[in-house]
């Protein structure tokens, strides 16, 4: 019985791993000059893409 609770332990422990490889893998990151431009975007409301191209830089 206690060899059955301790591999049950391992699956679980096991399964447990990989969501949390799978979280990370699904994070990324941020610059912090890109995190205070959709700041100032969030700040100004909405904005085209050819004013973003402009005011930022960035190509969307």
């Amino acid at each position: 019985m206690r060899q059955f609770n301790l591999d049950i332990l391992k699956t679980k422990m096991i399964s447990i791993e990989e969501t949390i490889e799978d979280i990370d893998n699904d994070l990324h990151h941020v610059k912090p000059e890109y995190i205070r431009k959709l700041e100032l975007i969030k700040k100004e409301g909405t904005i085209s893409s050819s004013d973003f191209e402009k005011k930022f830089g960035v190509r969307l």
